[in-house]
This record gives C-alpha cells, structure tokens and sequence, in this order.
C-alpha cells in the first residue's frame, strides 16, 4: 500500500484560512492549477524514486503558510512549476528564502550545449546517470529555445573515424554480443512492466556499465562502434523509462545524450529514432508546437534510411498532427506510415522490432481520440474508429505478455468511451483495466488512469458505477 504523508509542515499562522504564500498562490495561478492538482503532479514524480506520497491536503496547507520539510519536496515544487509555466522558479521563489545557498538547479541541457568531444560526452553521460534519483526528479526543463539548441547540436556531433579503445581488459565478440542480448531484453521488460523506480535503477545501472566499459577498456573499431551503439540505446531507454515515470526534464537529458552517443558512432537510424521519441513526450505534454518540430525533423533525418525506420518518423508525424487537431495531415502521414511499413527487411534496426501494424493501429486510435477532443464536430465519427482501433488491442496483455501496452490501450480506450457518453462502457472497459494495474510498474499509465477515474467520477453517479470507480481505486492504491 502506498503510505500518505502530509508532508511534514512547519505551520504558520493563519488567521480565518488567509493566504500566507502569496508566491505559491502567484505561482499556481500561472500554471493554473488547483492545490489539490499540485499535488497530483508531485506524486508520480515522487513514485518514481520511491518516495511516499503526499496527503491530497498538502497544497492548500502550503497556501497557509506551511512548509514541506523535504528539500526534495520544495524542489520538486518548483521543478513541475517551472515546466508547467516555462519561466524558472525556485525554492526562494516559493518559499521566500534560499533552501540551498549558492545552489543552482541543473537543467536538462547542461554540458550538452555547443561542440562537444566524445570523451566529454562520456564523461557527462556517466556522471549524469549515477546522479542520485532525488536529484534527476528534480532536474529542471530547459527553455524550448534551449532544447532544440541543444538537440540541433547532438545531431550533429561528430562521428568517429577511427576508435583507440585502450585498457587493461578487452572486450571480445562474444561479450559484446551478451550486451547487445542484454539490451533486447530489457526493451521487452519495459514493454511488459514499464518504468517503476526499480527498473528506472537497473537500466541506469547497466547504463553505467556499458559506459565504464567504453571508458576503461580495450577493443577493436568494430567493437568499439558497437559499444557506443549499445550505450545509446541504453540512454534511449533510460529516457524512455524516465519519461514513463513522469520525469520529462530527466528523460529529455537521457535522450540527449543518447543522439550524441549514436552520432558518434554514425547510427543515423538511432538519432532519427530519438527525435521521434521527443516529438511524441511532446505531444503527450500537450505541446504540439515542440511535438510537430521534432517529428519533421526526424522524417529529414530518414530521407535515406530503411522503410522502417522512415515509417516510424512518419508514425511521429502523424501523431503530432493528431494533437495539433490537423486531421488532413493526420491522414496523409499515418498513410505513408503504413506504406512505408509494408517493406520491412532482415536487416531492420532491432529497436524497432515492436513497430507493428498492430502498434501503428495503437497509436492511429490514440491519435484520433486526441482528434475527436480537438473536433468536436466530428468527435462521434472519429471516436467510433477510435474504438476500433483500439479495442482488439485492450486486451492483448494476457496472451502477449506485454500488460503495460495492454494498460496504456485501455486506458485510451476508455476516454473514447467516455468522450462519446457511453456510460456503461467506460465502466465496462475500466474494470478490466483494473485487472491489469497490479502487473503493471508505469507510473505514467497510473497517473493516466486516475486521470481517468476521476473524470469518469464526475459524470457517472449510479451503485454500479460506484461500485466500478472503487475497484479501479483499490487496484490503483496497491504499489
């Protein structure tokens, strides 16, 4: 059971409920959330490096003039201000003294800006990533003009002609091909199991590995390029797994250093993979401005590459549009994703072994679910094929393994059910959801679903419907 706190305070006074942290109030009216909704951001953040939850009553009790003892709380406070709002706050912002004197809040892009070595990269990427949780939850996001600086910047790092591994221990063939083994394997564990503080730490752990080996040890050019592939697809999954945590700012810097290390080791497709990926945090993020950027330019980072890999930038592509409510774009890219996805290869990339019809069919009906919100003149037409889409998918948990791909469909599938007013279907589809939590470590996908629940809450009042809010309750208070 996950345990509540009320984040332990050091009260004020607060004579008839009056404001005494006009800066918070200031704040949150900015990003405008509500106390409660405050904390509701906080939590996943703090799920994700083990940390208890904080007491729905917490914000409001800071409003008062209270304070958290917990300098990752105060700091956290202002990291998912900053994100929400785009200016940078602080903890003597919000709380009106400096929590740490003379300390700086990193951001996302820190020594990743400009030309950079590869032993500089390296150097970075492993001091980056045995950084303790605390401080990667509270890592600021850069400006959006900062971002695409510095992602302009890893795509064109540059690549090595030659690699003099040197050491003491060398790295054989073999080895090298229990890593690239190792790798595949975890990919599948986020598939079934997603992003919870335990494989968070485990995939930054072997991150770790990969790294000192690339550091510290002696191997051929060919295996010296396989390294450093292999460490960025580490970095990728590691941003990945962070950004199923709720974590964007950690996650950007994840991905960062992930184009730098397969530039280096000149793996286009990997870079061209990355930049999708951003496009779709993005869009999750609602930010479909950012989102559209990153997917065009990994549709020009793939004018060359294999039909793969070109269909899954065109995939991005067409999720932005969906969230920019362009439905003509929309229709165009998902077309040349699904052509483009007919000529796959033995030689494919083995990132994209889970690029599908059936994960392009996910994503269409995710992205027309986004649609319908943005049009609501055509929402009934949109959400109908939403469904369709998305149906066969929702339960594919049980036969595929994959529980977290299970969850994140449902999870889509219910608010088109919900969007289209049908009441005994949501309620229907949530139940099973409720199935699938407990195998399921995504915080991004709990964090979805009570999203969710509580929308659901608001429109549906009848016993059954109480009685099916509670099970989803009960399955989500379980860690």
């Amino acid at each position: 059971m996950i345990s509540l706190r009320s984040a332990a305070l050091d009260r004020l006074p607060a004579p008839g409920g009056r404001i005494q942290n006009q800066h918070l109030a200031d704040a949150l009216e900015c990003t405008g959330w509500s106390p409660r909704e405050l904390v509701r951001t906080l939590n996943p953040r703090l799920d994700a490096i083990g940390e208890p939850a904080l007491h729905l009553t917490a914000g409001r009790s800071w409003l008062n003039g209270a304070q958290p003892r917990s300098e990752t709380v105060r700091r956290l406070v202002a990291t998912v201000i900053t994100e929400a709002t785009g200016d940078t706050y602080t903890t003597a912002d919000l709380w009106g003294h400096e929590q740490r004197p003379s300390h700086r809040e990193k951001t996302a892009t820190d020594d990743l800006l400009g030309r950079r070595s590869l032993t500089e990269i390296l150097a970075t990427a492993t001091a980056w990533t045995a950084t303790e949780p605390r401080e990667q939850a509270v890592l600021h996001p850069a400006t959006d003009t900062t971002l695409f600086s510095a992602v302009w910047d890893a795509t064109r790092q540059a690549p090595l002609h030659t690699f003099p591994g040197s050491g003491p221990d060398e790295v054989i063939p073999p080895f090298m091909d229990a890593l690239e083994g190792h790798l595949r394997q975890l990919r599948r564990l986020d598939d079934t199991a997603g992003g919870g503080a335990l494989p968070q730490r485990y995939v930054r752990s072997e991150l770790a590995g990969v790294l000192e080996l690339v550091r510290n040890s002696r191997y051929s050019t060919d295996i010296g390029t396989r390294l450093l592939i292999t460490a960025s697809g580490m970095a990728q999954l590691a941003g990945w797994m962070a950004f199923d945590a709720d974590l964007n700012a950690a996650a950007q810097r994840y991905q960062l250093l992930a184009i730098r290390l397969a530039r280096s080791a000149g793996d286009t497709h990997a870079v061209a993979n990355v930049l999708g990926m951003l496009s779709y945090q993005h869009a999750a993020c609602a930010k479909p401005a950012a989102a559209l950027r990153f997917a065009e330019a990994a549709v020009d980072h793939t004018a060359r590459s294999l039909p793969i890999v070109r269909a899954r930038a065109w995939g991005r592509l067409a999720t932005a549009y969906a969230v920019a409510g362009d439905t003509d774009a929309f229709r165009n890219a998902t077309e040349r994703c699904h052509l483009l996805l007919q000529h796959r290869r033995d030689d494919d990339p083995p990132a994209l072994y889970y690029f599908t019809p059936e994960q392009v069919a996910a994503e269409t009906g995710h992205a027309l679910v986004e649609l319908a919100a943005a049009n609501p003149g055509h929402a009934r037409r949109l959400l109908a094929e939403a469904t369709e889409h998305l149906s066969p998918l929702a339960d594919n948990g049980p036969t595929s393994g994959f529980q977290r791909s299970a969850l994140l469909h449902g999870i889509h599938l219910a608010r088109a059910h919900l969007l289209a007013h049908d009441t005994e279907t949501t309620l229907h589809t949530l139940l099973r959801l409720a199935d699938h939590v407990p195998h399921v470590q995504s915080i991004r996908c709990r964090s979805l679903l009570r999203r969710i629940r509580r929308q659901a809450g608001t429109h549906i009042h009848s016993p059954d419907g109480a009685d099916a809010l509670a099970m989803v309750d009960r399955a989500l208070s379980v860690s």
